[in-house]
């Protein structure tokens, strides 16, 4: 009895499944730092100090695979001080290049939280708490609440077990201490973006102005 065949894999998304990778375990380095950043397709697509990362269609010749899975000698494995990538996660990334390396357009599940008149000196410290529950990926930002301009950003991760990149476990406080600009406003807006979250998360978010 002959049987159809099983259909083929639906293809990679890079939004809903190889951004959360590179969230969760490089952009705590390759952000702002590092001669490269992988927080968006534009930003990985560009490359950085050792050129294109990337060869759409050949995933063997693209050097982001070579650093993820230690062919650029075991030193340089990435992520470095954190645990290698799954067999399962390489293969998503082996794939999505192998398939053309493109872009697209579909939604992950963000949640957010916000707090507005949070008071900011530039001689005092405000310093900005948060706790989540679960494995995600974190975007706090400031903004002038007058015209929504964005002030400053910091991106973490939380995840379990944590590596070197995180800033915590889920249930762990976080916290940044942040001090007024030049132009900022006396009270401004926070926001908390929480992206690729394992489970519905349950965070909180708040700040104080410190007296010392």
């Amino acid at each position: 009895m002959l049987f159809p065949a099983p259909p083929p894999p639906a293809p990679v998304s890079f939004s809903r499944d190889v951004a959360p990778i590179l969230a969760m375990h490089c952009n705590g380095c390759h952000g702002d730092a590092g001669g490269l950043s992988t927080r968006s397709y534009r930003e990985l697509m560009l490359g950085g100090n050792l050129g294109k990362l990337i060869i759409a269609g050949d995933p063997e010749r693209s050097v982001l695979m070579q650093f993820l899975d230690g062919r650029r000698t075991g030193q340089q494995r990435m992520p470095r001080d954190g645990r290698p990538l799954t067999a399962s996660q390489l293969n998503l990334i082996r794939r999505w290049i192998s398939e053309g390396a493109a872009n697209d357009t579909s939604p992950s599940k963000a949640y957010r939280l916000s707090r507005t008149g949070v008071p900011v000196s530039p001689t005092k410290i405000t310093r900005v708490f948060c706790r989540v529950n679960t494995a995600a990926y974190l975007v706090l930002t400031l903004r002038d609440p007058g015209n929504g301009r964005v002030l400053w950003s910091d991106a973490a991760s939380v995840k379990s077990p944590k590596d070197a990149v995180d800033a915590a476990e889920p249930g762990q406080m976080i916290s940044w201490d942040i001090r007024a600009g030049q132009g900022w406003p006396e009270a401004i807006a926070i926001e908390l973006s929480i992206d690729y979250a394992a489970v519905e998360p349950e965070a909180e978010l708040y700040a104080k102005l410190l007296d010392h």
